[in-house]
């Protein structure tokens, strides 16, 4: 009897399945595969052998003989008297008693799995709400085009071959690689039997939990969800750890993980508010937490100038702490726990490598502030900030293309993130506004010695670094000229004023401009300043002429005041193509995240395997990804 009653449930769900398919105008049964591929070019059959696939991507059956038993969901349709149902009543109890053991037989395609053999028992096992049945499986693999959907496929194809799992399905071309850059593989090693069973083990409570929070059922939408997941919590922290602690790692990402938050662009924040009498608001405690040592980096010195600046200019108002990740054992996490711990309001972390424990410890903390010197990072818990830097090197390349003689400029980059493409571009069109015919000599210094396609030797004229160290001026930094006997002048440099940025994020908090911006604009933001902002400015030294120094105090001006941007009009790159259009610039997305390089470079955007080991952990963060 009791199968009988299961029997009339499921009938039940079933018409109702039915009912709502016809009322919105969609077949009532499982489409058909045989149907789907009339008139589709196919790249022949792959006999997978025996597998546990998942059965929410069992979407219908192979042939049409057998569809029209059952609603669009598997469940059965056909009266409780007849043979079809006593035969589904006789699977139910079996499953019941001991477990459907024989296998099905299904035709996989696209990522959808089609029954061919064995309609009851995926509709029994679909009825049970049971994840997953051992299937005998054949692929039929599709042609292959240029579209989103067939490049995403063809990923899994091959992630497939050294995982054998089906289970995880995404969205977007890349994310295939990136999961494997997070488990810590690559496409070359197969996957062994334990590797596999700690990946379903992680990745199979993070989907229960995730549907059950966010009532979300498209498997490529958590496969995503997935990803920015392992982007926060490492995975070898995941495997091993006890249920209770991923739950609430789960819970605590929420916001960073939802559906309609894993595409949301980052809003970029061009200018600080202006208010003529800022508001005292109460006395805040800020952290700055560095992941080097001052004396060695010229960009924490920067940024401890700015702190210091803070100090000077918010006397009474703020009280600033530094803290040294390599005091805590070189743990990022600790070194922010430990400064929440003494009292700190606001925390600011200085480079993209250190958003990671910065998130992390955000969303222990809601109650604090955590800003992150980077760009393009997705996450609502942490705010960033950074300078249009390229309004700075236009200027330089106008200075340079004035300058410039018969031995040429040259260029050096650090490291092909966000932002950084832009600089070059925009210093090589300072230099074609003054010399057109100059031609650009691109070097990185995070290539490779091996890597490198040539030097910088003959060139006289060179745009290196911006900052220098605590310890010295002996390094050349922003333009100089290098000089045949040795030696060098500097000519022009920016001028990066880390304390203005800081004296206004901290005036943000303080008198409630933090909240009315998240409010209105919401909240994964980018403060993204330049010269308007007086946060940036180019100082050129006595060397260069009056003329070319009255020419760039013009154009910076006028950038000041929204008169000229130094990526307006069409903009020829080195394969031919066009960017931009006539009276417009480019939109802000464009300008960071640009792939191409302007036809007077010479040079190239290096690829992963060309960069230093130092080099790879910051562009895996913050890389450019090449399109098309």
């Amino acid at each position: 009897m009791a199968a009988v009653e299961e029997y009339r449930k499921a009938r039940k769900l079933a018409r109702r399945q039915y009912r709502k398919a016809l009322l919105a105008g969609e077949s009532p049964h499982p489409p058909a595969l045989e149907e789907l591929l009339a008139g589709e070019k196919t790249l022949g059959e792959q006999h997978l052998g025996l597998t546990e696939i998942p059965l929410a991507q069992m979407a219908g059956t192979r042939g049409t003989g057998r569809k029209n038993a059952f609603s669009p969901d598997f469940l059965p349709l056909f009266e409780e008297e007849s043979e079809f149902a006593r035969k589904w009543m006789r699977l139910y109890e079996a499953q019941m008693e001991e477990g459907i053991r024989d296998p099905v037989v299904v035709c996989e395609y696209k990522n959808q799995f089609y029954v061919q053999e064995g309609n009851k028992r995926v509709s029994v096992m679909k009825y049970l709400d049971i994840p997953g049945i051992l299937a005998d499986v054949t692929r039929i693999l599709p042609e292959r085009t240029g579209e989103k959907e067939s490049r995403v496929y063809c990923e899994f194809v091959e992630f497939y071959r050294i995982t054998g799992l089906n289970g995880v399905l995404f969205l977007e071309p890349g994310s295939y690689g990136k999961l494997l850059e997070a488990v810590g593989k690559n496409w070359n090693t197969p996957w062994t039997r334990e590797e596999i069973q700690n990946f379903k083990d992680v990745f199979s409570y993070f989907q229960s939990r995730y549907e059950k929070a966010c009532h979300e059922e498209n498997l490529r939408v958590v496969g995503e969800a997935f990803l920015r997941y392992l982007d926060i919590f490492p995975y070898e922290q995941l495997v091993g750890m006890p249920a209770r602690l991923r739950k609430e790692d789960i819970r605590r990402a929420g916001k960073e993980i939802e559906p309609r938050t894993l595409y949301a662009p980052v809003e970029h924040v061009m200018e600080p508010e202006r208010k003529r009498h800022p508001a005292p608001g109460k006395p805040l405690t800020a952290a700055f937490v560095y992941d080097r040592p001052i004396g060695e980096s010229g960009w924490i010195y920067a940024h401890e100038l700015g702190r210091l600046h803070v100090e000077e200019a918010c006397q009474g108002r703020v009280k600033t702490r530094v803290y040294h990740t390599a005091d805590f054992g070189g743990s990022g996490e600790e070194a922010l726990k430990a400064a929440v711990a003494e009292g700190s309001t606001v925390v600011f972390t200085v480079a993209p490598t250190q958003m990671q424990a910065s998130v992390q410890t955000a969303l222990k903390y809601p109650q604090v502030h955590f800003f992150n010197c980077s760009l393009n990072f997705p996450y609502k818990s942490v705010r960033t900030y950074y300078a249009r830097t390229y309004e700075a090197k236009f200027l330089t390349g106008l200075v340079a293309g004035i300058l410039c003689g018969e031995e040429g400029i040259g260029y050096e980059a650090d490291y092909p993130i966000y932002g950084t493409v832009a600089n070059i571009n925009a210093f090589a069109l300072g230099v074609r506004m003054v010399r057109p015919e100059a031609k650009i000599r691109l070097v990185w210094r995070c290539v490779k010695e091996e890597c490198q396609s040539g030097g910088l030797e003959n060139v006289a004229l060179i745009s290196a670094k911006e900052s220098i160290t605590s310890q010295g001026a002996d390094q050349p930094y922003g333009l100089y000229e290098r000089h045949p006997g040795g030696g060098f002048t500097r000519l022009a440099t920016s001028i990066l004023d880390w304390g203005k940025f800081y004296e206004q994020i901290l005036q943000f908090v303080q008198d409630g401009t933090w909240k009315r911006i998240a409010a209105s604009r919401g909240r994964t933001l980018n403060y993204w300043w330049g010269f308007s902002a007086g946060v940036l400015d180019l100082v050129c030294s006595a060397r260069v002429p009056y003329g070319p120094r009255k020419l760039v105090e013009h154009f910076k001006q006028a950038m000041e005041w929204g008169m000229f941007h130094p990526f307006e009009g069409v903009i020829r790159d080195q394969a031919g193509a066009f960017h931009g259009q006539e009276g417009a610039h480019l939109d802000t997305e464009e300008i960071i995240t640009m792939d191409w390089l302007c036809d007077n470079v010479v040079g190239s955007i290096p690829e992963k395997e060309m960069l230093k080991e130092e080099a790879v952990k910051l562009v895996k963060l913050q890389g450019i990804v090449r399109k098309g």
